[in-house]
């Protein structure tokens, strides 16, 4: 059975670039290892494992990475290695991002890094399999109530504190119909608020007749996230659905594209959500 995670996580975190330098508590420590042994965290919806270890900075291998200057005093990481697949990677954005909101229920601070770290020295440093990469890493720690200029700067950049307008994300039925129903449009806002690299949100999401929610990718057009190596905006499409899975609590979740007239050529089917009573 999954740890509880609660809805209000979804609000309350924020991305920490900029920490206090204190080491974890034994009780943190304990905390964040009981939630990484229990496989049922640990497994996505596609089936894939993912792998999340915690590094304190004092060990070798994290001193070595590098953020370029993005992070400041964190204590530790926890980096995350997967196979580099769609699914794979749909499945890391899913379990990655349901342990941050567990963090941030328990106080503390994470940030998704995806392309600035030293990807090569880190897996110098560490055993990985032959179809193992690292895609992500995270700082965690403690947040200083003061952020860095670097913090500042690049959430400015980012526009971290803003999203795109919900009814260009969401629909019902149509994709030319907007969502009227105000318990649903709450629901959805949970998946409006989740985080994406550079903040380019490219989920889309209809709701049909019977209340099923079928996600799709519309890709940002020259994304230089492209050249990570591996697919981060379907990672993204993890993201947003563990953020719906939570909102909507009894859920299941199945590949099956649905027949729609009027599909905008560039959205991407990705996974239904159905409703279990």
């Amino acid at each position: 059975m999954k740890h509880e995670i609660s809805l209000d996580a979804v609000k309350i975190r924020k991305s920490v670039r900029t920490f206090t330098g204190e080491s974890l508590t034994e009780k943190d420590k304990t905390l964040i290892k009981e939630y990484l042994e229990n496989i049922d965290n640990l497994s996505g919806i596609h089936g894939n494992t993912i792998k999340i270890r915690l590094i304190e900075t004092k060990d070798r291998a994290i001193s070595k990475i590098g953020t370029y200057g993005i992070i400041k005093n964190a204590p530790a990481y926890l980096v995350v290695t997967s196979v580099n697949t769609k699914d794979a990677m749909f499945d890391c954005g899913y379990v990655v991002e349901r342990f941050l909101l567990f963090l941030a229920d328990h106080g503390l601070g994470t940030c998704w890094l995806g392309g600035t770290f030293n990807r090569s020295k880190l897996t110098e440093q560490i055993q990985l399999s032959e179809d193992e990469m690292v895609p992500i890493i995270t700082p965690v720690g403690y947040g200083h109530h003061k952020r860095s200029l670097s913090d500042k700067l690049i959430r400015n950049l980012a526009k971290g504190d803003d999203r795109l307008d919900f009814d260009g994300l969401f629909f019902k039925d149509a994709f030319n119909q907007g969502i009227k129903d105000q318990e649903l449009r709450e629901t959805l806002e949970n998946v409006r608020l989740a985080p994406s690299a550079s903040n380019k949100q490219p989920w889309r999401v209809l709701v049909d007749s019977k209340g099923n929610a079928h996600f799709y990718i519309k890709r940002t057009p020259n994304y230089a996230g492209e050249k990570l190596g591996y697919d981060i905006q379907w990672l993204d499409m993890g993201i947003a659905a563990s953020h719906y899975e939570l909102a909507l609590k009894n859920l299941s979740f199945r590949v099956e594209e649905p027949i729609l007239d009027g599909t905008p050529q560039d959205f991407e089917y990705v996974i239904t959500g159905y409703s279990v009573n």
